[in-house]
């Protein structure tokens, strides 16, 4: 087994050999709405804040406003600026929220699973069960999303196991968005040796941290996605290694009225400079695979070799 803490292959930003984009772009733009789903009567009982028993009432209608109401304002921003989404889905809405479905399929979004609902958890998860979770997961979208294949992964709850990443391959994934880091695709180790990648997420560019738990303004979120847009770009160009930047949205929030503007002027923003690449998660990964995994690899192992 490999454990989680020995599946990055490390290696400084400035030392590693370069990574760059098509067409001469220098920071690739990914959007990932997070279209949830909260069970009413979850196991165990929990409740989306896991503050009281179920029902929770309160916390399930708050997040359920996203898929009734606040996911259809969204799509007016994303349709304006032709913004290619890559969703994190609860997977249980291919089925249950056909409407949803619909709209995202239209509009060739991304999936990328986010579990079957966002209550029912990877931690502890045994072998075969988590090996059969994603068996169900390529099922559901191959059924109800047109055939397609899932290539990635933000875990429920960003959750999972010392199997995952393993087991991930095993089932055709290619990228892996719980670690988060680093700005770049970067490498993980799986014990059948097949690529798999870890794809830059954020947890500050998110609306839930940011607008939900610290209460930031719009205009305060607004000016954080500026800075950080800027400043990859400005990184890029100064040491020519390609960023990534992600924007976690959710329904429940950035669909709220009062904050429509402000995702429109992070839309426009992004679409206002050709250095940047408006994509989707699973071609930066293809890319990054095709183009640089063996060499980053062989580099990474390199500087392992010589430290130890």
């Amino acid at each position: 087994m490999i454990l989680n803490n020995q599946r990055l292959y490390y290696a400084p930003m400035p030392l590693r050999p370069r990574v760059t984009w098509p067409e001469g772009k220098t920071v690739a733009f990914w959007h990932a709405p997070n279209v949830e789903h909260y069970d009413f009567l979850p196991a165990g009982g929990a409740s989306p804040q896991s503050r009281v028993g179920a029902p929770d009432v309160q916390h399930y209608m708050h997040r359920d406003y996203g898929n009734r109401t606040g996911f259809w304002r969204m799509l007016r921003a994303v349709d304006e600026y032709q913004i290619p989404s890559t969703v994190s889905l609860s997977l249980t809405v291919l089925e249950s929220i056909p409407e949803v479905r619909d709209a995202m399929k239209e509009r060739d979004w991304e999936i990328m699973t986010h579990g079957i609902s966002n209550l029912r958890t990877l931690y502890d998860m045994p072998y075969e069960e988590e090996e059969e979770f994603y068996r169900l997961n390529q099922e559901l979208a191959r059924t109800y999303y047109g055939g397609v294949e899932i290539k990635g992964m933000l875990g429920p709850k960003i959750s999972g196991t010392d199997n995952t990443c393993d087991l991930m391959v095993e089932h055709g994934m290619t990228y892996h968005a719980d670690w988060i880091h680093d700005e770049q695709p970067r490498p993980l180790r799986t014990r059948s040796g097949r690529p798999l990648v870890s794809m830059p997420y954020s947890f500050m560019l998110n609306d839930v941290p940011m607008l939900h738990v610290r209460n930031l303004s719009g205009e305060d979120f607004v000016a954080m996605a500026k800075a950080q847009l800027e400043r990859s770009l400005r990184d890029a160009d100064e040491d020519g290694q390609a960023r990534v930047v992600c924007l976690a949205t959710h329904p429940f929030l950035f669909g709220q009225p009062h904050l429509q503007r402000y995702l429109e002027e992070i839309f426009d923003m992004v679409r206002s400079d050709d250095r940047i690449w408006v994509t989707q998660a699973c071609e930066i990964a293809d890319h990054y695979i095709e183009n640089f995994y063996d060499e980053q690899v062989t580099f990474a192992d390199g500087l392992a070799k010589e430290q130890s």
